[in-house]
């Protein structure tokens, strides 16, 4: 193979991405690393999901999240409570994961921007647009 694949691009790019995110996060003494951030991330979006919504959401199987999530509690940044028929589990922001999140975006946008550095608007769209196509045909995949 002497050509990179888009897969093998995503994966490289995924991998110096971590990379960068842990770093950035362990200098500002923030907790986050190992993809921690993805949950308070995706709760800020919609707060209160349930676990398997949130695993689904994040793409993640079910025992990571619910080991993620364990880690996320000691830290006091997410809570989960019961629901109504006591089968799943809702998971909402805590008040110290509301706190550390402005922080966390922060950090996330600085590797955006670097990232896309010498990207045009325009490239921008289009790569999300490519990227948003991908991830669809794989979740079609998937069912």
């Amino acid at each position: 193979m002497d050509h990179w694949t888009p897969g093998r691009l995503i994966s490289t790019l995924y991998r110096r991405c971590q990379r960068h995110l842990d770093r950035r996060f362990a200098e500002l003494g923030i907790a986050a690393g190992h993809g921690l951030y993805l949950y308070l991330v995706e709760l800020a979006r919609r707060d209160g999901v349930t676990q398997t919504e949130l695993a689904s959401r994040l793409a993640l199987d079910p025992a990571s999240v619910t080991r993620a999530l364990r880690r996320l509690e000691a830290l006091e940044w997410v809570s989960r409570r019961n629901g109504e028929d006591g089968r799943e589990r809702h998971v909402f922001l805590a008040d110290r994961g509301r706190e550390v999140l402005p922080l966390i975006q922060w950090v996330l946008e600085e590797w955006d921007a670097a990232a896309a550095k010498s990207f045009s608007l325009e490239e921008r769209q289009h790569l999300e647009m490519l990227l948003g196509r991908m991830t669809a045909n794989l979740e079609e995949e998937e069912k």
